[in-house]
């Protein structure tokens, strides 16, 4: 649907820019689809005038022409009929684009034309083809025809909802945003001037499906004169997308747009014995329709017909066999109401869809008909002349009874968390068109106005007050809600991603867990672990409680795969775990992330023989999910868990606090779960984890400008030392030069005393200041090299 921003000043007096008009319609409910700048193609077009004018000399029904466009004197080859000398026109100069059409320079028959002179209808003015079109003398030379005839207009396409056929008419929109910006509304003042003959003298009515057809009114006007429309009713229809036709249709057109409820006129002449029937159509029966087709009805289907033929597709379309011509004299006016269901059934399996149509599918009110209905009268008398016969034929066997609706304001302020009195929620409403019957004690009731069907139930008038009040305006109650940690779930996809490349499977087991299990892990009994959360009703004892560790599912998972000749295992779960502490009424859950890994590391491949799993293949994807997760201050440590074999497993601290650990589980261990072949088991706090995370900004480090020198280092040291506690002494010996220590060999057997190991360490020194000397390099070494000796009593090799 179109609308009109100079048709709706109309209706309200408002100072708005076209663009603050679309943000008021956005916020009224109407959703703008597109914003159109009416007559952009027409500023194209000039006021010329015809000075002289020839026969062509090749052609008998073509003219040359002089014209003159108000800057110079062209020659232009025309073949209307009506071409005369001394006529102001529409001319359309080289370069112009019409439609898809651009005017080139041409040659007719051996003559040139600079330009065109146009038509109404090659302007989409109207469907007027007769000839070009000829303006009057007023008509001031070399203006563009979209100033003169004030076609400039801003037209919004917008989509309204199904529940809202009010606005389907420049009224309804002129009333919500009256109300929106409580300006007055001005609705046109309808008066008409009937003859003293009767209507019924001269027409017969009959419905016969009142269930289909809910309302049905005919008025007769007699003597009209058919013509063409003033440039006002032209302009308006064009500026909503319809195309003028004669004063009749264009009239009626214009009151559907108006009030956004569709019309019809018929030529009484052609109804057959001034009968009009409302009945279903016969099967097999033909309508000639207005847009050239004939279609095949079906008895569902509801017609407007007279004695002996359909003369319209009730609602929907009208037909060749009964419209308006320049013949006509005598017309019937149509304003009726169908059932909306059966308007969409026969409109979609006809594959027809009209304005008419597109409104009657939204149940339009009974009530709008006869407005409407005296609405055309009016201005057909004025713009056609003619008598219009007194009373109308009104088949309406069930008015509608009036809907009142009581609002509670304390439930409005409840709802909507704002303060208002019942005056400004009166007032809020009646600006809407409802009218307040009465007041008691806490209830007000509006009587709803027919055209606002959707109003039906209390929230609905809370609706339209907030829409009314703004719901911008409505106070913040809470602080922004952050329902969703991004980086959490992001670092969560990524370490199932880095799981699976390393080739993990993931699992899912249920969240009940054994006991047992707890004792085959050999889990203390002073260890948090062991405060499990009973289930009340369990299915047996091997579900009674919720699991405090991933560890035992994922042993009987590896079980199961291994008695299905499946040697080689990497499995993983992320999954929570519960327990409760002593005199909390609610369990502490927590994401586990738990890992299992048995047999080849890597699968078999030509170029690398497969090897089996070990500690260290653990330790670089537990180093890269700590990567992941942006964790600083991470220590490795001798683990205690019970589970895993001595002196091969390390727990993870982050700042101090336990978060994990990672191993080779103890084989006395796996066999209580009947497992024979080494299994290395990681298992990490997810939920500690990200709480100890920080969140920084990355930070971009160039290239080092000056060059960095490298220093390999070896030496014996005892293994009850920490590589961590030698890499920080490394470190502190001078921050800004040392810039890495890596750790590329270690040795021990042969040479090396018990208890002892041989590092070998590669350190890189780089200053962002100058090129380092070998000089003062070495001298740093040595120094490193001391604090080593000191701290460590290391041994070089």
């Amino acid at each position: 649907m179109k609308i009109s921003y100079n048709w709706l000043k109309e209706y309200i007096d408002f100072d708005l820019s076209p663009e603050e008009l679309k943000n008021k319609l956005t916020f009224a409910g109407i959703e703008v689809e597109a914003v159109i700048q009416l007559g952009e193609d027409l500023k194209q077009i000039k006021i010329a005038r015809i000075i002289k004018r020839e026969k062509h000399p090749a052609a008998d029904k073509l003219s040359v022409c002089e014209v003159d466009d108000g800057e110079k004197i062209l020659q232009v080859v025309c073949g209307a009929p009506n071409c005369d000398a001394n006529q102001l026109v529409a001319f359309a100069p080289i370069g112009a684009q019409i439609g898809e059409f651009k005017i080139k320079k041409a040659k007719l028959r051996g003559v040139e034309s600079y330009g065109m002179i146009c038509s109404e209808q090659e302007l989409g003015i109207s469907d007027n083809h007769d000839g070009i079109m000829v303006l009057p003398e007023d008509a001031p030379l070399g203006e563009n025809l979209a100033s003169y005839l004030h076609l400039e207009d801003t037209v919004y396409d917008v989509e309204i909802t199904p529940n809202r056929p009010d606005l389907l008419g420049m009224i309804g929109v002129a009333r919500d945003l009256s109300a929106l910006l409580n300006l007055k509304l001005k609705l046109p003042e309808i008066e008409i001037s009937e003859n003293e003959k009767n209507i019924q003298t001269a027409l017969t009515l009959r419905n016969e499906v009142p269930k289909l057809c809910t309302r049905y009114t005919a008025r007769v006007i007699r003597n009209v004169k058919i013509t063409e429309s003033p440039e006002w009713l032209k302009r308006k229809l064009i500026s909503v997308g319809l195309r003028p036709i004669n004063n009749v249709v264009d009239v009626t057109n214009f009151v559907m747009m108006e009030f956004g409820h569709p019309l019809h006129a018929f030529d009484l002449n052609k109804v057959e014995a001034n009968t009009i029937v409302v009945r279903k159509a016969q099967k097999g029966e033909q309508l000639p329709a207005l847009d050239e087709n004939t279609y095949t009805l079906r008895e569902n289907d509801i017609v407007i017909a007279d004695v002996s033929k359909p003369i319209a597709l009730a609602g929907i379309i009208g037909a060749t066999n009964s419209h308006i011509t320049s013949e006509t004299t005598d017309i019937v006016i149509e304003a009726a109401n169908f059932l909306y269901s059966s308007i969409r059934k026969t409109g979609g399996r006809l594959k027809i869809s009209t304005d008419s149509s597109y409104r009657f599918e939204r149940n339009l009110s009974d009530e709008t008909a006869d407005i409407v209905s005296r609405r055309a009268a009016q201005l057909i008398l004025e713009l056609a002349g003619g008598e219009l016969l007194e009373g109308k034929l009104d088949s309406y066997p069930q008015p509608v009874s009036e809907t009142v609706v009581a609002l509670r304001p304390s439930r409005v302020k409840k709802i909507l968390t704002i303060n208002l009195t019942d005056e400004k929620i009166i007032e809020y409403l009646h600006s809407l068109g409802l009218e307040l019957q009465k007041s008691e004690n806490d209830n007000l009731f509006f009587r709803v106005p027919h055209f606002r069907k959707d109003l039906t139930r209390e929230i609905d008038l809370i609706e339209e007050i907030i829409r009314l009040y703004g719901y911008n305006n409505v106070p913040q109650q809470l602080k922004l809600q952050h329902i969703m940690d991004k980086e959490k779930f992001f670092a969560k996809r990524e370490i199932q991603d880095l799981l699976v490349n390393y080739g993990f499977s993931e699992v899912i087991n249920w969240s009940f867990g054994n006991p047992e299990d707890l004792n085959l892990l050999r889990i203390p009994e002073n260890d948090s672990r062991r405060n499990v959360v009973k289930i009340k009703n369990p299915l047996g004892n091997s579900f009674s409680i919720m699991r405090p560790t991933l560890i035992p599912d994922l042993l009987k998972n590896a079980l199961f795969n291994l008695n299905h000749q499946e040697k080689n295992q990497k499995l993983f779960e992320m999954n929570k775990v519960y327990t409760r502490q002593k005199g909390e009424k609610l369990a502490t859950e927590k994401l586990q992330l738990t890992g299992l890994l048995t047999g080849k590391f890597n699968s078999i491949y030509w170029r690398e023989k497969p090897r089996d799993v070990d500690f260290f293949d653990v330790k670089g994807i537990v180093e890269n999910i700590l990567e992941i997760i942006k964790l600083e201050k991470v220590e490795f440590g001798k683990s205690e868990e019970p589970f895993y074999q001595p002196g091969m497993a390390a727990d993870v601290y982050v700042e101090g606090k336990f978060v994990g650990s990672f191993g080779k589980f103890d084989p006395k261990i796996a066999q209580n779960y009947e497992i024979e072949q080494p299994i290395f088991i990681l298992d990490l706090c997810l939920q500690d984890m990200f709480s100890l995370r920080k969140k920084t900004v990355p930070e971009f480090h160039p290239i080092p400008k000056y060059p960095s020198v490298i220093r390999d280092f070896s030496f014996v040291i005892s293994k009850n030392i920490k590589y961590s506690e030698i890499e920080k002494t490394i470190y502190g010996v001078h921050p800004k030069i040392i810039k890495n220590v890596v750790l590329f060999d270690e040795y021990a057997g042969k040479n090396i005393k018990e208890g002892f190991h041989s590092l070998a360490l590669s350190i890189v020194f780089n200053s962002e200041q100058k090129t380092l000397t070998d000089d003062f390099v070495n001298k740093l070494s040595q120094k490193i090299l001391g604090k080593l000796k000191n701290e460590f009593n290391i041994e070089m090799r």
